[in-house]
């Protein structure tokens, strides 16, 4: 037990003092769990006792460690009364979403709970030290991230609280030592990506990073990956940098002694068990410290919900699973956790599924092993700062892997014993034995009395809508799950009027609920319901703010509604999320204009260019190019003008991209006002694009009439620079080459115009004829200079 109790002091818990530590250490659960201190926490509405402080933290402390014992370190232990244990999960609802039914021994959360929630409002409000407070908070924190892994979803009440916690705890432990910063920061990392905020999990891995000056990174080296492989590829493999400047005690000095889970064989006919590089020395496993083996699982996690479920993301992920996987020792819940993870990639694949299976199977007879095979003290190591996984979970996992190979009825067991009424649902849909989904969950009903999860997943099983009333009116109307279930059946129907209804009220009872968020926006944007559509799109970002579906969805809502400049600002940030999705920065290009921010709709034309080959919006390009040569006055107050080099060279971009569009080139010529030379070749150009794109353009009036008016616009502009600069010795060969191309262009206009009879073609041609002898005459005179 020595090593418990110095992982315990490491853990921040008071020095030993009171009738409690004791049995805390010793992990005697028992002693703590009966005695009378406990049963008065639980049995008093209002928080009292006589104990001390230090006392009531060491109880809370131990009932939190008994608790993850009995859900989620093993071996469990035998529930309380179905009645006791109904009115202790009914206290710890939060947000209408209901505790997981697996859950064991509740009594202990609502102890811890109720404990920490008292210490944590006495440390407000007396202003305790630095390190008392830092103490209380901590566990304080850690109990509320087991408590929402117990729950069936999200609850917004817990997030509110952990974030508050979070500046608090962030504070106290400002002047702590470096490891203790890191392992709280760790702690606090995973916090934020089990609630599933992408932003502030980057942002804590960022910090976490800079406190321990630790890099992890991938990087490419040769190997090979199956038995028979000649050419070696590129593979990717773990960098670590700032390890061994932490100064941390290895992993054999810290869990040497802890029995921990091994992988099993691959035994596959053509995969190698793990990657083989070329180079020796990449295929040592590098032994890391227990705490930097906590932290490349964080950032495991962090991958893993914030990139995408794809192909790619797996493979970015597998080094930092397999340096975890082969570690010779190590904290016994990171273990776990990393053969779970392994397991959960390789069940994605043919050639690894059959080890996912069996390595789960391992896992979850890990859980049950005894005691005395694996001491609680080593399943507890560290296990706040690693990712354990409930038991129930472990078991669906196993489930959902024997589905995908084709052990439906084996998996339909397990998935009716962890109480999995979706997937039970799904099983019997697949054995076409649908209807023994709904018999099932009646006579559970009947069994063990009406629940409000067991009337929606009655109401999926039968799509029976009074099932979703019966469960919404026996929550006291306090449920979301009940309104969510309900509005997801007329979702699924296309009923979007009546699920909107019960989504909203699920909303409003507990708003983090992601995919209801996304199903309500969908549901106001098919019926042009904007301000429903912009406050759902408004909370699923004020949460999460990756991805750049919803922040155009938002945009989208609010232009419909007349806010363009709030959807300026909105697609700003879609284009955060995705840098190369063409309908956003075409959507952004055209708020930008509307909204007078000329120089952002430069930008986006800029952007769509090098993204959508041969992009043209012909109405933005007037509206900017007018801005610029009026100087209109931008969104800001400042004039366009200062945009004209921009612009000449957007349109520069996009000429070389359409050569033969005699409107780019002709806009362009308009933004040339220094340099009269370059405007006339512009037109000069305009003209070729007019009449090489168009062969026919003298046939129909209105295209004979731009080409007329554009070729007298030519030629009156080279005549006039040519006049004004022949003086010039450096520019004279080019002004002349100008204007002999330009009477060139006038002569052939004039005779493919003149052979039709456009009236309104008639006096522009007769300019141009006019221009066409003062052109042949100025070149006739520099010729005979």
């Amino acid at each position: 037990m020595e090593y418990l109790l110095a992982s315990l002091k490491q853990r921040s818990i008071p020095e030993p003092s009171g009738r409690f530590f004791a049995p805390l250490v010793q992990a005697d659960w028992s002693s703590l769990l009966n005695s009378d201190t406990f049963a008065e926490v639980l049995t008093n509405e209002k928080f009292q006792s006589n104990a001390s402080d230090e006392e009531l933290l060491h109880l809370a402390i131990g009932s939190l460690l008994a608790f993850l014992q009995y859900n989620f370190l093993g071996p469990r232990e035998k529930q309380i009364s179905p009645q006791q244990a109904s009115d202790i999960l009914a206290q710890l609802q939060s947000d209408g979403e209901e505790m997981n039914v697996n859950v064991e021994r509740p009594d202990c959360l609502l102890v811890s709970k109720k404990i920490l929630k008292h210490l944590v409002n006495l440390a407000t409000e007396s202003n305790e030290s630095p390190d008392q407070e830092y103490c209380v908070r901590l566990w304080y924190q850690r109990y509320l991230l087991v408590h929402q892994r117990c729950m069936d979803d999200l609850s917004h009440s817990l997030y509110e609280q952990f974030s508050t916690n979070v500046v608090a705890l962030e504070d106290a432990i400002s002047h702590a030592e470096k490891a203790t910063k890191v392992e709280t920061y760790l702690e606090i990392l995973f916090g934020y990506v089990q609630f599933k905020r992408v932003t502030k999990s980057e942002q804590w891995l960022g910090k976490l990073e800079s406190v321990s000056d630790v890099d992890l990174s991938v990087e490419g080296v040769l190997g090979v990956r199956t038995k028979f492989q000649q050419n070696p590829l590129p593979q990717l493999t773990l960098r670590l940098q700032g390890v061994s400047e932490l100064g941390l005690p290895n992993a054999t000095e810290t869990h040497g002694h802890i029995q921990l889970p091994a992988i099993l064989k691959l035994e596959d006919e053509v995969r190698l068990e793990k990657i083989k590089f070329m180079d020796e020395q990449e295929n040592e496993n590098v032994q890391l410290p227990a705490l930097i083996q906590n932290f490349v699982l964080g950032k495991v996690y962090f991958l893993y919900v914030s990139q995408p479920k794809e192909q790619l993301t797996l493979e970015e992920i597998q080094p930092y699973i397999t340096s975890l996987v082969y570690q010779r020792h190590g904290p016994w819940a990171t273990r776990v956790a990393a053969l779970f993870l392994n397991a959960t990639t390789e069940a994605t694949h043919k050639r690894t599924v059959d080890r996912s299976l069996r390595q789960i199977e391992e896992l979850v007879q890990q859980f049950d092993a005894p005691s005395s095979e694996i001491p609680i003290a080593d399943r507890l190591s560290m296990v706040f700062s690693s990712w354990p996984i409930a038991s129930w979970q472990m078991k669906e996992k196993l489930a959902d892997v024997m589905v995908s190979l084709g052990m439906v009825k084996g998996a339909l067991e397990i998935y009716q014993q962890v109480q999995s009424w979706e997937n039970v649902i799904d099983c019997y849909t697949v054995l076409e034995m649908r209807h023994l989904a709904a018999t099932i969950i009646n006579q559970l009903i009947e069994r063990n009395g009406p629940s409000v999860r067991l009337y929606c997943m009655l109401g999926d099983a039968t799509d029976d809508v009074e099932c979703y009333q019966h469960a919404w009116e026996l929550s006291k109307e306090t449920s979301a799950k009940a309104q969510r279930h309900w509005g997801n059946y007329y979702f699924t129907r296309k009923d979007y009027t009546s699920a909107i209804e019960h989504l909203r009220r699920s909303i409003e009872i507990n708003c983090l609920q992601e995919p209801t968020l996304l199903r309500l926006g969908y549901a106001a944007l098919q019926l042009e319901r904007w301000e429903e559509a912009a406050y759902a799109y408004r909370l699923y970002t004020s949460f999460e703010s990756h991805g750049f579906e919803p922040w155009n969805n938002l945009a989208k809502a609010y232009i419909m509604l007349g806010e363009k400049s709030r959807a300026h600002k909105v697609l700003q940030e879609a284009l955060k999320c995705n840098y190369s999705n063409w309908k956003v920065w075409e959507n952004y290009l055209l708020v930008s204009v509307d909204t007078r921010n000329i120089g952002d709709a430069l930008n986006a034309y800029e952007r769509l260019l090098d993204l959508k080959d041969r992009y043209y919006d012909k109405e933005v390009l007037e509206v900017v190019v007018r801005a610029i040569m009026l100087g209109e006055k931008d969104a800001e107050g400042v004039s366009c003008g200062g945009l004209r080099k921009k612009a000449i060279k957007l349109l520069g971009h996009a000429c070389a991209q359409q050569p033969n569009n005699g409107y780019l080139y002709e806009l362009a010529a308009e933004l040339e006002n220094t340099d009269m030379l370059k405007r006339c070749q512009k037109l000069q150009n305009a003209y070729r694009g007019y009449t090489q794109s168009n062969s026919q353009w003298s046939k129909a009036p209105e295209s004979c009439l731009t080409v007329v008016n554009l070729c007298v616009d030519l030629c009156e502009r080279s005549l006039n620079a040519f006049v004004e600069g022949k003086l010039d010795a450096e520019r004279f060969v080019a002004l002349r080459s100008q204007l002999s191309s330009a009477r060139l262009s006038g002569q052939a206009c004039v005779r493919s115009a003149s052979k039709e009879t456009w009236p309104q073609c008639d006096e522009p041609i007769k300019m141009l004829e006019s221009l066409v002898e003062k052109l042949t005459t100025e070149l006739k005179e520099a010729m005979g200079q």
